[in-house]
């Protein structure tokens, strides 16, 4: 059974949760309390057991009742289908808050996430204005199949452990992320607007891609980025000097006042430089074909 045209946040459908042989549901958008907007219980999921593929939960910021009673449901860890998943605490998931909605607090959102811990075989996770702290689950080292990561405006997150599989991660407006650990496999990273992050992982031999920008006490990139191709910094007024990176085809530094030297870059097709003021000179660039 599928209901993937369904737009829940349309609709208000009665006991979604006896359709126990359902197997996609793309979109899931929680109710607050006061039934004021238009959803489901959340506790609808927890015998949806053979759900498949993606499924993206919204509104989950305007719900304390329903998560406090399914704290301990295993709403989605016994859902071994589910592949993807992303998590909006938006009171109505990102739309349009409703007024006179109450808000969960910090610890009331914790609460929420620690419910909705994944299945071990997620690959793709995605969380959204979330206000409380890192989850417990997340420090679980067995999920082993995850390779996309992306957390917005996660305001207490602190820290990332290893995720030895992961691939892509993107982190947006965590203002108190001061860690992300050592990822091997880590082909793609952007980092945006994270004021608490000094360094970045110095082990990422897998990198191909790389975003920075708004990260006020980041003081140096990586050293050790030997497939990196793509490069973009933007607001970095510690950073002096860029790292030699023989691989790389792509340079954009934007705003980095701080920037006096550029290295010899042997690989490097295209180059954009956008209000660099003390940038003296420019290193020998051989396979240059563009610059702006």
């Amino acid at each position: 059974v599928s209901w993937a045209e369904m737009d829940m946040g349309i609709e208000k459908p009665e006991g979604l949760g006896k359709l126990t042989n359902l197997r996609t549901l793309h979109r899931f958008v929680v109710c607050d309390d006061k039934g004021d907007t238009k959803g489901c219980d959340i506790r609808e999921l927890k015998d949806l057991n053979k759900l498949q593929g993606e499924l993206s939960i919204q509104g989950l910021g305007g719900t304390r009742k329903a998560i406090d009673c399914a704290r301990h449901a295993q709403l989605l860890k016994e859902k071994h289908g589910l592949i993807s998943l992303e998590f909006y605490f938006g009171i109505t998931g990102g739309v349009s808050e409703q007024s006179g909605t109450s808000e969960q607090s910090n610890d009331e959102q914790s609460g929420a996430l620690e419910a909705l811990e994944p299945p071990l075989w997620l690959e793709c996770l995605e969380i959204c204005d979330y206000k409380g702290k890192m989850s417990v689950w997340h420090l679980n080292t067995e999920y082993t199949k995850l390779h996309s990561l992306n957390l917005e405006r996660c305001h207490l997150w602190e820290k990332l452990i290893s995720i030895t599989s992961l691939k892509v991660l993107n982190v947006i407006n965590c203002p108190a992320l001061c860690e992300i650990a050592s990822t091997p496999a880590l082909e793609s990273l952007k980092v945006e607007e994270c004021c608490s992050l000094e360094q970045l992982p110095h082990h990422m031999p897998a990198l191909n891609w790389l975003d920075v920008a708004l990260c006020g006490s980041l003081e140096q990139l990586p050293h050790h980025m030997p497939a990196l191709k793509s490069l973009m910094v933007w607001a970095r007024d510690s950073l002096k000097a860029l790292v030699k990176m023989p691989a790389l085809e792509s340079l954009e530094v934007s705003y980095c006042d701080g920037l006096e030297h550029l290295h010899d870059m042997p690989a490097l097709k295209s180059l954009m430089v956008q209000r660099c003021d003390r940038l003296k000179t420019l290193a020998d660039m051989p396979a240059l074909e563009s610059l702006e």
